[in-house]
């Protein structure tokens, strides 16, 4: 299918999305490498990530009202039983029991968590998402979770594996879809926030060893928005063909 100029305009703007994602992630994480030789990667990226949180909030108003991003009240949430599946996937490493942390990691986790959730959720399933609607249901989902998970490659300025970065950007593409689905079912990232921040910090407090249960996530995930998308565009194609069926009828007459 030959794209249009509005499809060009969207996908445009979802990679100035990834770029403005990087030209803060990127910087951040040499400049913090300088500044703070002795602070691990987690503390590092909890601080660019307070710093991306204040440029988000600072531009956001230029991208729609809140309620346009996703941010509203639950009275206008659809299909909330769809959320019941994600929140159990986030517990899930917690069924091992929890580690014993300092008082002072579990205030690094929580607040990165709550600024990696918020800020996430806002850009991606939020703006981005909004951005790339043109490009119909299945593609935008699909672009936008592209898109997140290459945004996640600039992780390796804050951990030590290169293998595990691009494997975390895998698993963000998976994340990425099924929230996104998420996202257009629900019509809400207010519940994604909250299910994002306990997915990373279960992950990250859990007793059992984190990547198993990631991968399992990601995978539910992935067939998750997989189902929901395929769906939405069967759900599409019915309209389109009833609307064309309709057109087709004479009019009605009052004579």
């Amino acid at each position: 299918m030959r794209a249009t100029r509005t499809d060009r305009r969207a996908l445009a703007a979802g990679l100035l999305v990834l770029a403005g994602v990087l030209a803060v992630s990127v910087p951040g994480g040499f400049l913090t490498r300088a500044l703070m030789p002795g602070a691990s990667g987690t503390v590092r990226a909890l601080v660019v990530t307070a710093v991306m949180t204040g440029i988000v909030l600072a531009v956001r108003s230029r991208f729609g009202s809140w309620a346009a991003l996703g941010v509203n009240h639950p009275r206008t949430w659809s299909r909330p039983a769809l959320l019941l599946m994600p929140l159990l996937l986030a517990l899930s490493p917690l069924v091992l029991g929890v580690r014993q942390l300092g008082p002072s990691t579990w205030l690094v986790l929580v607040l990165g968590y709550v600024l990696t959730g918020f800020t996430e959720e806002l850009v991606w399933r939020g703006l981005a998402q909004r951005l790339l609607a043109p490009l119909g249901p299945a593609r935008g989902v699909l672009v936008a979770s592209a898109l997140f998970g290459l945004a996640h490659l600039g992780n390796v300025l804050y951990r030590d594996s290169v293998a595990l970065v691009a494997a975390q950007a895998w698993g963000a593409f998976c994340f990425g879809v099924g929230y996104a689905a998420l996202r257009r079912r629900t019509g809400t990232i207010v519940p994604l926030m909250g299910l994002h921040l306990l997915t990373d910090l279960c992950a990250a407090v859990g007793a059992g060893h984190a990547i198993p249960f990631l991968v399992g996530q990601d995978v539910v995930l992935l067939t998750l928005g997989v189902v929901l998308i395929a769906r939405d565009a069967r759900s599409a194609g019915r309209a389109v063909v009833i609307a064309g069926s309709d057109r087709g009828r004479p009019a009605a007459s009052l004579g």
